[in-house]
């Protein structure tokens, strides 16, 4: 309940901002986001993985300021199934806020610039934030039918494990997908991905698989 209350702020704020500056148009969003997650260790020799399902549950919303000018946010948190290769049972905790400005540099793709902040589980809490880099891609196939896309990198993460700083770490997150209004609300779904990449301690954790929702737009 606690981390819904949270990104249920996290949009207000959102669409606080663009009330105040008079905003013309905005989408908000909340789907369940069915993945596979993968902790993956690394090395020269080789590649050891151990993988568990999960539901995750996502919010997202995005207001225009200007024509052109935009503010975007999301949070995304859950938990995976227990892992089943490791003994005594253990399983992984994701929870992700993301804050970006937009800028529309052609028709149906925008720029994003933000921060992100968020933790991530698996034997132990890692705190994680950085500066994000993106693009969004929306576009409208035929009446009430549109397709979106998105991509958002962290090439420099600060990661926290209990005292330990972790470095040289980053973030990786895409989804595309497809959606149908009719009239002020909606239904989309499509594929979804976010990794981060632990390279000192050469290892990776990525959740990726399909999810769908419900949008409304004002």
């Amino acid at each position: 309940m606690k981390k819904l209350l949270t990104g249920m702020l996290v949009l207000c704020m959102v669409l606080g901002f663009g009330s105040l500056a008079l905003a013309q148009t905005g989408e908000v969003s909340v789907d369940q986001w069915f993945t596979n997650h993968v902790w993956e260790v690394k090395s020269e020799e080789s590649s050891d993985k151990i993988e568990a399902t999960a539901r995750l549950t996502g919010l997202k919303g995005e207001i225009s300021i200007t024509d052109k000018i935009g503010v975007a946010g999301s949070f995304v948190f859950g938990k995976s199934e227990d892992f089943k290769e490791v003994a005594p049972k253990a399983h992984a905790e994701l929870s992700s806020v993301n804050v970006a400005a937009q800028y529309q540099i052609v028709p149906m793709i925008k720029a994003r610039g933000g921060f992100f902040s968020g933790k991530y589980t698996h034997s132990a809490d890692i705190n994680l934030s950085g500066i994000t880099l993106g693009a969004a891609v929306d576009a409208e196939v035929s009446d009430g039918i549109g397709v979106f896309g998105e991509v958002t990198y962290a090439p420099k993460v600060t990661a926290k494990r209990e005292s330990k700083e972790l470095k040289d770490v980053s973030m990786v997150a895409f989804e595309a997908g497809g959606k149908y209004d009719f009239g002020q609300f909606g239904v989309k779904a499509g594929y979804r991905n976010q990794g981060f990449d632990f390279k000192d301690d050469e290892v990776s954790a990525t959740f990726s698989g399909f999810f769908v929702g419900v949008s409304m737009n004002f």
